[in-house]
């Protein structure tokens, strides 16, 4: 059914990282199907156009979709291209996430004009992040740091470190691969000291629901592997009731035909934390089920710790 679209009108946020991911969704539909034309549409979001403010305040990452999804519903653009990071677990009745693409590095990262890890920072190091779990994360790790808000797309957070208005930073690493710049990566973390956020690393390509004559496209630049694993982490922040902007890390790969997955919810002192672990068959339907479980147990067995970080 791929003949029968015309153009694709791809939608995305207008950072020189966002760009950088549309142009990879651009070349999968061009190598498939080049008799589409592709038009790229970059929107400024809500959550662009306040850097200078926390996330949580100012609403979570919700925002970086809201002028997405809104561009969706009104039929300005065919496809969403986002960080499956930022979106919320629930989306708008009308829309739906058809395929993921095959996911990038999925950890977090230590980044410093000053030090050569995170481990040889002195104390009272101030340490830059806008995330809540990668904060929490810290403080579970190092409680003798001070962690700022630190905002702005890439280039500005690494002009800030590089100008030494901190001494180091916490970034995704799938971002700086994305532009090319691995070299700033002094220290990737491993997944058993900073749980990823859920998504962490792929993209999502939300549509109209309606849309059906999308469905094949769609289906030839799916990757399975990782829509397996983003919605069994997607299905756990969903159970939980969690945000993009709750302390909540959430982790799924596939290893000869198992899933395996971690989550973990931490106070945002990093004081306390609780953690789940769980293997399956790797399918969607199975790793759906294991995330419901996991925010099952998680309720069940931190509902103090879950309640104080989700009413926040």
């Amino acid at each position: 059914m791929g003949d029968l679209v015309n153009k694709i009108r791809l939608g995305t946020r207008a950072s020189r990282l966002a760009l950088a991911q549309v142009a990879e969704i651009h070349l999968l539909i061009a190598e498939h199907f080049p008799q589409i034309a592709i038009e790229i549409v970059p929107i400024t979001t809500s959550g662009d156009k306040a850097l200078d403010k926390n996330l949580a305040e100012i609403g979570g990452k919700g925002l970086f979709i809201k002028e997405l999804e809104e561009a969706l519903l009104s039929n300005q653009i065919d496809i969403a291209v986002h960080s499956a990071k930022d979106m919320p677990p629930i989306l708008h009745e009308q829309t739906e996430i058809k395929a993921f693409t095959n996911r990038f590095d999925h950890r977090d990262c230590f980044v410093s004009n000053k030090y050569p890890s995170f481990k040889k920072l002195p104390k009272n190091a101030i340490i830059g992040t806008s995330s809540a779990r990668r904060k929490a994360f810290i403080l579970k790790h190092r409680p003798d740091i001070n962690v700022v808000n630190f905002r702005g797309n890439i280039d500005t957070r690494l002009n800030k470190i590089f100008d030494n208005e901190v001494d180091g930073a916490i970034l995704a690493v799938s971002g700086l691969l994305r532009l090319g710049k691995e070299n700033k990566v002094l220290q990737a973390f491993e997944v058993s000291q900073i749980v990823p956020a859920g998504g962490q690393g792929a993209l999502a390509l939300q549509v109209r629901k309606s849309d059906h004559h999308l469905t094949n496209i769609l289906q030839k630049i799916n990757h399975l592997d990782t829509q397996i694993c983003v919605k069994t982490e997607r299905s756990f922040l969903r159970e939980l009731g969690a945000s993009c902007t709750t302390p909540v890390g959430a982790f799924a790969y596939i290893e000869n035909n198992k899933l395996f997955f971690k989550t973990a919810i931490i106070d945002y002192d990093g004081s306390e934390i609780f953690e789940t672990n769980f293997k399956c068959k790797a399918s969607l339907e199975e790793g759906i089920k294991i995330g419901i479980k996991a925010g099952i147990e998680t309720k069940q067995k931190a509902h103090k710790l879950l309640k104080k970080i989700i009413q926040n």
